[in-house]
């Protein structure tokens, strides 16, 4: 009897173990000293040229948002986030993500850019499915800012 709780507690454990993602801190503002107008027009163009689904853009307050997006085949050490590992056995499915702009006037010459993002990544194991949490790596928010700033020179 010993043995089969012992042995049920291994299986356990192996089959529930996993990985949360490691908590990062990354840049995810900027300051670029150009006029609200300018920037505004850089990030909704920034936008165009990546084809990003936006859900939500409200010029007056400055905030553009995306829908869900999947970034399918990324890894942890290379792409925009990082997940961790699923329990064994599932395996992951996708990755998906939405992320916000927001464009705040600071002065007539100067702004700020903030990049907020959220990713999840969805594992399955035959009818089964979990999604867990991730964390960004900060590729994509400076992706963004680089690609703004590259539009306002």
């Amino acid at each position: 009897m010993k043995t089969k709780i012992l042995v049920l507690a291994v299986l356990f454990l192996f089959f529930a173990c996993g990985t949360a993602p490691k908590p990062r801190l990354i840049q995810n503002s900027f300051s670029i000293e150009k006029s609200f107008e300018a920037v505004w027009q850089a990030v909704i163009e920034t936008f165009a040229e990546l084809n990003l689904p936006i859900l939500n853009m409200e010029k007056a307050s400055g905030l553009v948002t995306t829908d869900w997006i999947s970034f399918r085949g990324q890894k942890d050490e290379t792409g925009y986030c990082s997940c961790g590992k699923a329990p064994f056995p599932y395996f992951e499915v996708d990755r998906t993500g939405k992320f916000n702009v927001y464009v705040k006037k600071v002065s007539d010459s100067a702004c700020e850019i903030k990049v907020n993002s959220i990713f999840e990544k969805t594992s399955a194991y035959e009818n089964s499915v979990i999604k867990r949490s991730c964390v960004s790596t900060g590729k994509l928010e400076a992706e963004i800012h680089k690609l703004v700033t590259d539009k306002l020179k």
